[in-house]
């Protein structure tokens, strides 16, 4: 095997896409406050969530009123395409036996024509199924069926959020292949429903085996979308949930690293290696939740401003690059190379876990090589970070 790595690599393999990625963004109601900071012009697709029925079949999201939130989002990013999300991961007892009821083959058609009515009252693009665990069962395919029969009627989009690494039995190849596509909730590995179990919850690895799994379940890359955390859980507490911003309030250091004692999270370099994987694997990439993120004076650390910037620059990125620039061996040991065959002038840097410059220098322009000696480094995970005039790329590197 080659030891060079060819420039795809330090993209994750990007391959441009004949359209935008996707950027889905999940607001709960109890974030609508926040209406005026968030970006909306940074996303493809807006996740209102959660609605639900009541036992007489009438649909609410909380109470909340959504007209200012689709009016702010269309003003700021007229292409927006805005979903309402059904259901969520905390159903009461009130919603779980109307979808019960109502679901059931003599009140289904009934059940699906009023959701439709909702979404056209609202004038949304479509409606996302964030059906979960035990609210998953045999009523769940066929209902998943009569929506797509009405939503192609009625223009609109269907899609799903589900589990990173595992597939409700109830779940049938019809109903899976019904989605345009599905939101793959990627985090959630542990939590605090195991306080005896603390670690990361969201970490890179857990991202490429959903990846994988749901390929094994006969997905293709046009039908994921990789989940992301703007939040951790803090096991010192018994693994309570906290949002990303709180960590950046409290020291901005904190944002570029993933752990901070016993709270677990997603940094900035772990979520633009997550996007370049997005990128590379599936057709976007979605967060839960966006009203998590760092806003005001503490913007510069927004994770969804991360997620916009390594989108396009990625997507800026000239084709012959490629054929430029190398690096490796990656894993390496005592050093690695950068190459490049057309002399660029390329400012790099090396960072670890901590958010640290380990090592910084320059490939000057007529340089063809440089060498990184690293003995010095203990083994462990780093980030590459190349800069070429205004394009900024990342790559995960591996000492041994």
């Amino acid at each position: 095997m080659r030891w060079t790595l060819l420039l795809f690599l330090l993209l994750g393999q990007i391959t441009l896409q004949a359209q935008a990625p996707k950027v889905v963004g999940y607001l709960p109601s109890y974030r609508f406050s926040l209406n005026d900071q968030l970006a909306y012009e940074k996303l493809t697709h807006l996740n209102l969530a959660f609605l639900n029925p009541d036992t007489l079949g009438n649909w609410s999201i909380a109470g909340a009123d959504i007209n200012p939130i689709i009016q702010k989002a269309r003003q700021v990013n007229p292409n927006i395409q805005i979903y309402i999300s059904i259901a969520g991961g905390a159903v009461n007892a009130e919603w779980a036996a109307a979808y019960n009821k109502f679901m059931q083959p003599d009140k289904l058609g009934g059940f699906v024509q009023s959701l439709i009515a909702y979404a056209n009252q609202y004038q949304l693009d479509g409606l996302d199924i964030d059906l979960e665990w035990s609210n998953v069962n045999s009523l769940y395919s066929p209902f998943v069926l009569a929506l797509r029969d009405s939503v192609d009627i009625h223009g609109l989009g269907l899609t799903a959020a589900l589990p990173g690494t595992y597939r409700y039995p109830e779940i049938s190849d019809p109903a899976l292949q019904a989605y345009d596509w599905i939101n793959l909730m990627a985090y959630d590995l542990t939590g605090p429903w195991a306080p005896n179990n603390p670690g990361p919850h969201s970490p890179y690895s857990f991202a490429t085996q959903s990846i994988t799994y749901w390929q094994g379940q006969g997905l293709s890359q046009e039908q994921m979308v990789l989940g992301v955390p703007f939040y951790g859980y803090d096991f010192s507490n018994g693994g309570s949930a906290f949002r990303y911003a709180g960590m950046v309030e409290q020291d901005t250091a904190y944002a570029w690293i993933d752990q901070v004692g016993q709270r677990y999270y997603n940094g900035i370099l772990t979520i633009r290696s997550k996007t370049a994987l997005a990128l590379q694997s599936c057709d976007g990439i979605m967060i839960w939740e966006i009203g998590q993120d760092a806003f005001g004076q503490y913007q510069d650390y927004s994770l969804l401003s991360v997620i916009d910037e390594s989108i396009n620059i990625s997507s800026s990125i000239e084709g012959n690059w490629q054929e430029q620039l190398s690096i490796g061996p990656n894993p390496f040991q005592s050093s690695f190379k950068l190459f490049t065959d057309s002399g660029l002038a390329l400012e790099w840097s090396l960072w670890d876990m901590q958010g640290r410059i380990v090592k910084r220098g320059q490939l000057l322009n007529g340089q063809n090589q440089m060498e990184v000696p690293t003995s010095e480094l203990a083994a462990g995970l780093y980030h590459l970070r190349l800069q070429y005039q205004d394009q900024v790329l990342q790559q995960k590197m591996v000492k041994y």
